[in-house]
């Protein structure tokens, strides 16, 4: 079968997106070096169509930012919208999520953004595929600086509700704040929200969230 996929050799072919694995894992510790700095990196795994991300290069300048996605579009979308910033200090990683501690050293990272991970809820079987299990956040917590957070979100209740139980019975993360319905809390931020939430506000779609601290 021919794959006709336009964006793979876009993303081959673009500076600001490793897609070699042997290269990613080459930086491992030595993200500062590929930076040219020593400032806080932040990661978001699954960028989507790289609103968020975008956003987040332009208004943190002082930041260092890597997102992770698999698909090729959104991987070329992210790097394309991340580079509209002034100074932009980016690179997107087509890699899976559950490698982190083969990308990260410890406290290698400062915060964490994970937005609408795939709940893997057709089936019960399907649960073993979901990102946030006890592995991927002990691995985690362990890439991330003391003090440093990580925020989730998701529209699937279930998913929250279980990820919530796993990170009570680790006792590492500390929660900061959580809620059931995001949009209508304190904590809104809607200058801050991604393509998802946009395309279905005022659909009654639920959003969870959770800030987490180490």
């Amino acid at each position: 079968m021919v794959i006709n996929n336009p964006y793979i050799e876009k993303v081959k072919a673009d500076s600001d997106i490793m897609h070699q694995v042997e290269e990613i894992y080459s930086h491992k510790w030595k993200w500062s070096q590929y930076f040219g700095n020593d400032n806080e990196i932040i990661l978001e795994i699954g960028t989507g169509m790289g609103n968020f991300f975008g956003k987040q290069v332009a208004r943190l300048p002082e930041k260092n930012f890597i997102g992770m996605e698999i698909r090729y579009k959104r991987l070329f979308q992210t790097a394309e919208k991340s580079r509209k910033a002034d100074d932009p200090h980016f690179v997107m990683l087509k890699d899976f999520a559950q490698n982190i501690d083969k990308i990260f050293m410890q406290w290698e990272v400062a915060e964490t953004y994970i937005f609408f991970p795939d709940p893997w809820a057709n089936k019960d079987r399907q649960r073993k595929h979901r990102l946030l299990q006890a592995e991927f956040l002990n691995n985690l917590h362990q890439i991330t600086k003391t003090g440093w957070k990580l925020f989730f979100k998701t529209d699937h209740r279930e998913y929250f509700d279980s990820t919530r139980e796993i990170l009570e019975e680790q006792w590492l993360w500390k929660v900061v704040s959580w809620t059931h319905n995001y949009e209508n809390s304190e904590i809104f931020d809607i200058d801050n929200i991604t393509e998802f939430e946009w395309f279905y506000r005022g659909e009654n779609t639920d959003i969870n969230y959770i800030e987490l601290q180490k």
